[in-house]
């Protein structure tokens, strides 16, 4: 498999499911495991600029058409918006009402 992000990212992204089967170069990760990789990519310096939300349809993930982002604001140093991301992201997903849905993460790189 090629490197979709950067080995780093994709080590810990990958432990999802892979949505190479939809046309999507990334991975869909349970909540649990979202938050986990929200929180690695954090430690590492990665913001995280949105994401998607998906559910397993059958054995296939279907995109919900659900999503978040976060934009850096003018001026706003790299290290505030490395936190603001992803917090934003864990409220995100820790708020989502439906059960089983996975979640793309798309970090700043």
């Amino acid at each position: 498999m090629s490197v979709i992000w950067s080995e780093q990212i994709d080590s810990i992204l990958s432990c999802g499911i892979s949505l190479d089967c939809v046309g999507v170069k990334n991975w869909a990760l349970g909540r649990d495991d979202a938050v986990r990789a929200i929180n690695e990519l954090e430690t590492l310096g990665f913001s995280v600029l949105g994401g998607d939300v998906y559910q397993l349809v059958g054995e296939y993930p279907e995109h919900t058409y659900d999503n978040w982002y976060c934009d850096q604001e003018p001026g706003e140093l790299d290290s505030s918006f490395l936190k603001r991301s992803s917090e934003k992201a864990r409220r995100y997903i820790g708020g989502y009402s439906i059960s089983g849905a996975l979640f793309s993460i798309v970090p700043k790189i």
